[in-house]
């Protein structure tokens, strides 16, 4: 299995499975919300093999600057390894700001990787009176919770220089990895757009479980086989139209 090192640890990714990473950056700065008036302080992650999540922080001498080069060539390394990527609001926030800071620091682009956001997921499958990662993990009774994060003094604490308050944060941050990769799952079975991962073709495209065939599904003039997923319980048809 190749191998992958990041701050020093190797992180191990499994070929056998598609490589989904799921991620959350936390940003400081004036306006923390826009890439030239903000930076990246963290970088949480996790791979969807692993047991746990982790978190690449910014190092003080680079904090004192403002200087999240660093921290940035890293991130892209472990998004550059992943055959897909899970993001809340990351189509709209986390992608960009990432790109505009590889921008500033004149640092290569990130490879256009195939993206699942699941704000916008459960925004297009359900009319919940909120889509934040707060509150759909609350309804849903996942089995992580998003975490406090102490805000805004934290965030004020680590502009200051104070690196106990970034351990906070990063740890506030792997949380939220774990709530998000716990939503992923959940919506899975309802987001009809995701893309195929499993290059088994009997088996369900997304979790690569068995299916079980149910009536058709008709498009125009063609019918298809129906299938239901043994596993995630996810619907979906064969590609082939059944002949006549």
């Amino acid at each position: 299995m190749p191998e992958v090192f990041v701050s020093g640890r190797k992180n191990t990714v499994n070929m056998n499975e598609p490589k989904i990473l799921f991620y959350d950056i936390e940003s400081a700065g004036v306006n923390a919300l826009k890439a030239d008036l903000g930076f990246v302080i963290v970088f949480g992650y996790k791979w969807n093999y692993e047991k746990r999540a982790h978190s690449l922080t910014i190092d003080q001498s680079s904090l004192k600057k403002f200087d999240d080069r660093h921290l940035l060539r890293e991130a892209s390394i472990l998004i550059t390894a992943a055959d897909l990527v899970v993001t809340h609001f990351g189509s709209v926030f986390d992608r960009r700001f990432l790109a505009g800071r590889l921008l500033i620091h004149n640092l290569s682009p990130i490879p256009f990787t195939k993206m699942r956001d699941t704000c916008m997921v459960a925004r297009s499958v359900a009319n919940y009176s909120s889509n934040r990662l707060k509150h759909l993990a609350r309804i849903l009774n996942l089995r992580h919770q998003k975490l406090e994060n102490g805000w805004p003094d934290a965030w004020f604490k680590v502009m200051q220089g104070d690196m106990r308050a970034l351990a906070g944060l990063a740890h506030y941050c792997e949380g939220d990895v774990l709530a998000l990769e716990d939503l992923y799952n959940r919506l899975r079975p309802f987001d009809n757009a995701h893309p195929r991962i499993n290059d088994d073709r009997t088996a369900c495209p997304v979790c690569g479980g068995q299916v079980e065939y149910r009536g058709f599904a008709y498009a125009e003039s063609l019918k298809y086989r129906r299938f239901v997923c043994q596993k995630c319980r996810r619907w979906g048809r064969e590609r082939k139209a059944v002949k006549e």
